[in-house]
């Protein structure tokens, strides 16, 4: 992983002859002229109800009509979507291209363009189809931040506050009283400390079979929400990944006070940073009985029920916790009454 606009000119000053850009309408045109070069491109339609296996389709044609071939780097430049998106099809494309990630959205920094995780939803359920596959290099350049609008950061500063909820209590901290400030300025460090958690998880565990199931946190009810948001709602009217999934952490909390005893402090704490986005939404609350056909076939389950990561406290996760749908219920009716 490199930081830096800079960074990504030198490696495009090397490859220019080989590389095609991958974009949506919006990186396109805020984006793409700030690499300093002219390359092959063409984009894909952006949001969430993009993201399946007929856009892919769409890629390949792009590609196969380009004369892309294995050696060839596709630079995908977008958010999450994007990024995810864009990596699963590389790596299908004639078994297997090669691909590079440069997120351009706060969440797709933080999250998405970490991991090697990549995808597309199918029937309605989130990342349902995928595969493991590291790009080749990632690039993290502050300066495409500059055109995201502050609703969009929102989904950043999320899944920032996540990885301070399952695994550094001071970074939980830091981002807490940044969420809670009026100061909107994102700091580079707090942007790596999150990006180095993630990696922490990773590292240790790729495939996703054990500690890195923490970092699933707040997203067992939160791809659910996001999920059943998508089908009710007209074109890119459906909630944002990063409000589902804050969402998805006070109901998980909820659920983590019932189960491991996460404190009364601590829980209170939580749904005070976060219930402005339940107050400020202009979209309805989903019902359990919404969310239960998403939870019951959730990529994590193993068959035996519902599986979370929950918090013993602020700062720590385990992961592993097959929970009742009566407690799941109740967390969900809680939503309701903040």
């Amino acid at each position: 992983m490199k930081f830096g606009l800079d960074a990504l000119k030198n490696y495009l000053s090397t490859t220019t002859d080989n590389v095609i850009v991958l974009a949506d309408k919006h990186t396109l045109e805020h984006c793409y002229f700030k690499l300093g070069v002219r390359l092959p491109n063409f984009i894909v339609p952006y949001g969430e109800g993009y993201k399946n296996i007929n856009s892919c389709e769409y890629i390949w044609k792009h590609l196969a009509e380009l004369k892309a071939t294995r050696n060839t780097v596709l630079l995908c430049l977008g958010g999450g979507v994007l990024c995810d998106m864009g990596a699963f099809a590389a790596t299908l494309y004639q078994r297997g291209m090669r691909f590079i990630l440069c997120p351009t959205s706060l969440l797709a920094m933080v999250d998405a363009s970490v991991g090697g995780k990549n995808g597309v939803n199918f029937l309605g359920f989130k990342n349902y189809i995928g595969t493991f596959n590291r790009p080749e290099e990632i690039f993290i350049c502050e300066n495409f931040l500059e055109t995201l609008p502050e609703k969009e950061k929102i989904n950043g500063y999320i899944e920032m506050l996540k990885h301070g909820l399952i695994a550094d209590r001071e970074h939980y901290d830091k981002v807490k009283m940044f969420l809670l400030s009026s100061v909107k300025e994102i700091k580079q460090d707090l942007i790596a400390k999150s990006i180095a958690i993630k990696q922490q998880h990773v590292e240790q565990d790729f495939k996703d079979l054990g500690i890195r199931k923490r970092l699933n946190f707040g997203h067992t009810i939160g791809h659910a929400i996001e999920s059943w948001s998508l089908a009710i709602s007209e074109e890119n009217q459906e909630l944002s990944h990063g409000v589902a999934v804050a969402l998805g952490i006070i109901c998980e909390c909820h659920i983590s006070k019932t189960i491991l005893g996460l404190s009364d402090n601590d829980f209170n704490e939580i749904v005070i940073v976060l219930q402005g986005i339940v107050k400020g939404l202009n979209h309805p609350l989903p019902q359990f009985k919404d969310l239960r056909p998403y939870l019951l076939r959730d990529k994590k389950n193993d068959g035996e029920g519902i599986n979370f990561s929950l918090l013993p406290e602020i700062g720590k996760c385990t992961e592993n916790h097959l929970v009742d749908e009566d407690v799941i219920l109740e967390a969900v009716y809680y939503l309701h009454r903040i």
